[in-house]
């Protein structure tokens, strides 16, 4: 490993360690084996390990063999989930973080295709496919519901492409073909379709604490903050208002 790759890891170890506490470790059940989908570099399951998880992970193409530490990448596959890369092993806890909304992209990007839809459908399926009875999987993604994108710039509509050099947060529009998020709905559909419609419970989780803005103490950080909180009450969550979507599904079996 470089050290470009080894100061590009530790900064990323560290941004994941916070999100992990603040975010994704209360949602965890006590004893779970933990699978992340779409791990990128691995340092969310290497902190998962480091603080006594059996966390695993796998990604389709930033994670390498080459960017982790000497012994780690035994914890890791490279592929997709719909290639079942575990085979018959089982998780309790499945999260897939930012991940769905380019599921189906070109080169997983945010430009949707004919196959889009039937893609999602699979990857859900592969999703939940390796879950455990009682098992939760968690997905994370941008409201499609919502105009306001926190996590992308949205180019297919003329006001995105004439200020896609700007910072994020970017604008959508909810109806359109092009729109590459997903929404509560959408990921209900396709549950449904990927035959779990009595097996599995969709429901909205709480957002407030997913951005790494959370942890931050300025008046605007703490003023949004307050915002998703209050966002993540019936009937806000999930709504049109909700700019930050994370979908909860559970086995029922």
């Amino acid at each position: 490993m470089s050290e470009q790759d080894r100061a590009a890891f530790a900064l990323e170890r560290h941004r994941i360690e916070r999100m992990l506490r603040r975010f994704l470790i209360p949602a965890i059940p006590k004893g779970a084996r933990i699978l992340s989908v779409g791990c990128g570099m691995g340092s969310d399951v290497l902190a998962l390990r480091d603080m006594g998880f059996d966390a695993w992970g796998v990604d389709p193409s930033r994670l390498s063999f080459e960017t982790l530490p000497p012994g780690a990448s035994e914890y890791f596959r490279i592929g997709t989930i719909e290639d079942s890369p575990f085979g018959k092993e089982r998780f309790d806890f499945v999260y897939a973080l930012d991940v769905i909304e380019h599921v189906g992209c070109v080169n997983f990007g945010t430009v949707v295709t004919p196959d889009t839809a039937s893609q999602r459908v699979k990857f859900i399926s592969s999703c939940l496919d390796v879950l455990a009875p009682g098992g939760v999987l968690l997905l994370t993604t941008s409201n499609r519901l919502c105009p306001v994108d926190p996590g992308h710039w949205h180019r297919y509509h003329w006001l995105g492409k004439r200020f896609a050099h700007r910072r994020k947060p970017g604008l959508s529009i909810p109806w359109s073909r092009k729109n590459f998020l997903v929404s509560l709905g959408d990921v209900r559909e396709l549950v449904a379709q990927a035959g779990g419609q009595d097996k599995f419970d969709v429901s909205s989780y709480p957002t407030a604490f997913y951005p790494s803005l959370s942890e931050r103490k300025d008046i605007v950080s703490k003023a949004i903050t307050a915002c998703l909180k209050l966002l993540d009450l019936a009937p806000f969550i999930g709504s049109p208002l909700a700019p930050i979507l994370i979908v909860k599904i559970t086995r029922l079996d």
